[in-house]
C-alpha cells in the first residue's frame, strides 16, 4: 500500500495546487496509511476492522466502541486492538469522535486515533475518516502554531 494525497477542497476544485491568490484555501495533504471496514451490526463507527501501515509500523487492527461510555466528556468513546506475538488481543490505543468543521462534509463525523506502546519512540495519530463503505486512515505531519 503507498501513500495517497488526499486534498481538501480549495476554491479550484478538488486537490488544486495551491495558488499565489491568498483567497484560496491552503492545501493540506493526508498520506493514507489503512483502510478499515465496520464489521458489527450497530452503528458504522461502533466496530471497525482493518490494516495500518506506515514505515516503522505494520499492523492489523480493531476499534470498538466503549460498551459503558464515560461520563466524562474528554475521554476516548473507542479502544484499539491489535494481537500481541501470541495471537492474543492487546489493547494499543484509543479512539473519540470529531465533527468536520469545514468544507464539502461539514458536520460528518470521523475518529481521532492514538496508539501508543511502550516500544513506539512517540505515538502515532491519525483520523479515520468514512469514505463510502469502508474508512480511510489518514495521517499528517503536525502543523506548528505560529508565535
Amino acid at each position: 500500500m503507498g501513500n495517497l494525497c488526499l486534498h481538501s477542497k480549495n476554491k479550484r476544485g478538488l486537490g488544486a495546487k495551491r495558488a499565489s491568490n491568498p483567497s484560496i484555501e491552503k492545501e493540506t495533504i493526508m498520506s493514507k496509511i489503512g483502510t478499515l471496514s465496520p464489521t458489527g451490526p450497530g452503528d458504522f463507527w461502533s466496530d471497525l476492522r482493518g490494516k495500518i501501515r506506515t514505515l516503522s509500523f505494520k499492523g492489523d487492527i480493531r476499534i470498538e466502541e466503549k460498551r459503558e461510555q464515560s461520563p466524562n466528556p474528554d475521554a476516548p468513546s473507542h479502544r484499539v486492538f491489535m494481537r500481541d506475538a501470541e495471537g492474543d488481543p492487546m489493547e494499543i490505543g484509543s479512539a473519540w469522535p470529531r465533527r468536520i468543521t469545514r468544507g464539502q462534509n461539514e458536520g460528518d463525523t470521523f475518529l481521532s486515533v492514538t496508539l501508543d506502546d511502550p516500544s513506539f519512540p512517540h505515538p502515532l495519530n491519525f483520523a479515520v475518516f468514512r469514505e463510502g463503505d469502508d474508512a480511510v486512515a489518514t495521517w499528517r505531519r503536525r502543523q506548528e502554531q505560529a508565535a
